[in-house]
């Protein structure tokens, strides 16, 4: 664990406490926010190893495990398999932009779904992900895939290798965003399109939650994810883009996405079902499409 004095993304060291949660097993225990920039950040932040023990077997356990998401996706690659691709550019508002053609590469791919849409479409699939187990569950469905077992910084692709990139819900896990950013300038062709998904910490549901901690007089709590590393809002996330070497095209708010009836099946227990509920009616992910508009 290292204890940061400064933010990762814009240096400043105008830092304020910001909240706290401890729970065995987790990587990252409270949060510090930049004054400057309204980044939020894990402080002390766990290191590339402790990040990597953590992540072993992602999917089998915590409210992955118990939403069942391996036969979700299982299902999900069954239907998919047997959809047109007019289906499948209907799947959800991103892949609007999957054009079938070049490169595709999908960072920290999990359990595959977009590798497995993509590679429908007609692309040539890379992706990187740090759980060997992800990669033992998604190579049978994707057996011309290069996939990758480790950081995308260790992956070395070629400069301009890549037409399109998507990075669902992975910065805000890495400890360095910036150079994630730098290196998929690097790697994507000038006009190719990235796809960043994350959580907002602008969201109203999380100031509301925060607000109501303290009027409870209690020091607010972490409640979007203890394994997050930087957390955005959507103004300083559009910036940080921005800034290295992107054109964002479009920024939206998103719910997540499951099924009352898959919410009410799982092993969640009666309070983190309602609320997963309510994440799926209140938007507290954000989207953004960026184009490459020069080298960096």
């Amino acid at each position: 664990m290292t204890i940061l004095n400064a933010c990762p993304i814009c240096k400043s060291e105008h830092l304020s406490p910001y909240s706290m949660k401890f729970t065995a097993q987790f990587p990252h225990i409270s949060r510090t926010k930049c004054k400057d920039c309204g980044i939020v950040f894990a402080n002390p932040v766990a290191n590339e190893e402790e990040l990597k023990e953590f992540y072993k077997n992602y999917y089998d356990k915590g409210n992955f495990g118990s939403l069942q998401y391996k036969q979700k996706t299982i299902l999900q690659f069954e239907a998919l398999k047997k959809s047109s691709n007019k289906e499948i550019l209907q799947f959800d508002k991103n892949v609007s932009y999957y054009t079938g053609i070049g490169n595709y590469l999908d960072v920290g791919f999990g359990l595959g779904m977009h590798l497995y849409i993509a590679q429908k479409l007609g692309y040539q699939v890379y992706g990187t992900e740090l759980d060997k187990d992800c990669i033992s569950f998604v190579q049978p469905y994707l057996p011309e895939s290069q996939l990758f077992n480790g950081d995308l910084l260790s992956a070395k692709y070629t400069d301009g290798q890549f037409e399109l990139i998507n990075i669902c819900h992975v910065i805000e896990h890495v400890i360095d965003p910036i150079t994630y950013l730098l290196e998929l300038n690097r790697i994507i062709k000038t006009g190719g399109i990235i796809i960043v998904s994350t959580p907002n910490i602008g969201a109203i549901a999380y100031k509301i939650y925060r607000l109501l901690n303290f009027i409870n007089l209690r020091i607010p709590i972490i409640v979007d994810g203890l394994e997050h590393t930087v957390i955005f809002n959507k103004i300083n996330l559009r910036k940080t883009i921005e800034q290295n070497g992107f054109e964002v095209i479009e920024q939206y708010g998103e719910s997540v996405k499951d099924s009352f009836g898959n919410i009410w099946k799982s092993n969640l227990s009666l309070r983190k079902k309602i609320v997963r509920y309510c994440q799926t009616f209140i938007q507290v992910n954000q989207v953004v499409i960026a184009k490459k508009c020069k080298a960096i």
